[in-house]
C-alpha cells in the first residue's frame, strides 16, 4: 500500500526507519496528547503494522531547502483507524490554543494549531498546521491525515529553516490515497 520510488512522477520515494524519525515528545495535556503522538510518529491507538517513507520533490532533491514529507502508513483492526481520525480531530479542535511538551529535546511549545481544508480522499480526512517553538526557534509543521477502511496514512512537513509554512503536495496525498485499501 505504501507509495515506492518510481510511482508518482517527479518525487522521490525512499524508505525511513523509526530510529531516524520517531520522537519522544509528551504533551502536558492529555487531550492534545494525539497531537504529539502524530509529531512523533506514534499513533494511539498503536497501528496491527506501520511502514514509514519520505517524498521529495525530485528537482529539489539534495538542497538545502528541500521539503520533506514524511508519510506513516498504518494499519488497523476493527474500528482503530477510526477512533485515531476521531482522536486527532478531536485534538485540533480542544488544542487550538496550544500545548506544551517534553521530551528527550527538551521542553517545547506548540501554538497556533489551526485546521486546514481536508483533501477529498479517502473515507475521511483532515488537516491542520502547527507553530513549534523550541528553544526560541519556531518552526511550522503541516499535517494531513488520511483514511480509508483499516489504513490511515499521515503526512507531515516542518520548515527548520525559516517560518514559511511547508506545503504537502496534493499529487503526492491523492497517488498515496489512492493505493489505500477500498472502503468496505
Amino acid at each position: 500500500m505504501a507509495l515506492r520510488s518510481g510511482e508518482l512522477k517527479g518525487y522521490v520515494i525512499a524508505p525511513l526507519r523509526y530510529e531516524e524519525a520517531g520522537g519522544t515528545e509528551r504533551s502536558d495535556t492529555p487531550s492534545c496528547a494525539p497531537l504529539a503522538d502524530l509529531v512523533n510518529l506514534t499513533p494511539e491507538p498503536a497501528p496491527a503494522a506501520s511502514v514509514l517513507r519520505t517524498a521529495v520533490d525530485a528537482s529539489r532533491a539534495g538542497r538545502d531547502d528541500q521539503t520533506v514529507v514524511t508519510l506513516l502508513l498504518a494499519t488497523y483492526a476493527g474500528d482503530g483507524a477510526a477512533a485515531l481520525m476521531d482522536r486527532v480531530r478531536r485534538a485540533v479542535d480542544v488544542c487550538a490554543g496550544g500545548f506544551g511538551t517534553r521530551g528527550e529535546d527538551g521542553p517545547a511549545a506548540y501554538s497556533v494549531v489551526t485546521a486546514l481544508p481536508a483533501p477529498r480522499v479517502g473515507q475521511d480526512a483532515l488537516a491542520y498546521r502547527m507553530v513549534c517553538d523550541r528553544g526560541g526557534h519556531r518552526s511550522p509543521l503541516v499535517f494531513t491525515v488520511v483514511r480509508s477502511a483499516g489504513a490511515v496514512v499521515v503526512f507531515s512537513a516542518a520548515n527548520y529553516l525559516d517560518r514559511e509554512v511547508p506545503e504537502i503536495p496534493p499529487a503526492l496525498v491523492t497517488a498515496q490515497a489512492a493505493k489505500l485499501p477500498a472502503a468496505t
